[in-house]
């Protein structure tokens, strides 16, 4: 299991996730932070108020600083339930299909924030915030 990262600063909490993870209730306030391609991060069926964040860690640099990534390293997606859709800041809903952070234009630090309506299908999940170059899954 991995390690949740508490800092003493005011930096959210993190965890680093290198294999695909089905978040619950309990990922609320963790930022997912991915760092290993190709992981699926799958959502929850939607619950009012329900929010993650997903952020694009990069792999880790090998003779890098401590906590670094490497930019165009890492595909991210993250995928709502089959019933589920998520849609919002330029998204069109459509039911069960993902938000990708594609390899080829993903930067360290990008990421997105989901908000669950607790209403099946094109409004389940909101898109609360929006860092970097996201596109809907075809």
């Amino acid at each position: 299991m991995a390690t949740v990262q508490f800092p003493s600063d005011k930096r959210r909490q993190s965890v680093d996730v290198s294999a695909n993870k089905t978040l619950t209730a309990a990922d609320q306030g963790i930022v997912q932070n991915v760092v290993a391609d190709g992981i699926v991060i799958t959502l929850p069926s939607t619950a009012a108020g329900l929010s993650f964040t997903v952020r694009n860690g990069g792999v880790k640099v090998t003779n890098g600083a401590a906590g670094t990534g490497a930019n165009g390293t890492v595909l991210v997606a993250v995928s709502p339930a089959a019933a589920d859709a998520i849609a919002g800041n330029g998204f069109t809903a459509a039911v069960n299909k993902d938000a990708l952070n594609t390899k080829a234009t993903s930067t360290v630090g990008d990421e997105i924030t989901v908000v669950g309506s607790g209403t099946t299908g094109v409004t389940a999940w909101s898109i609360a915030e929006l860092v970097g170059t996201w596109a809907r899954e075809a």
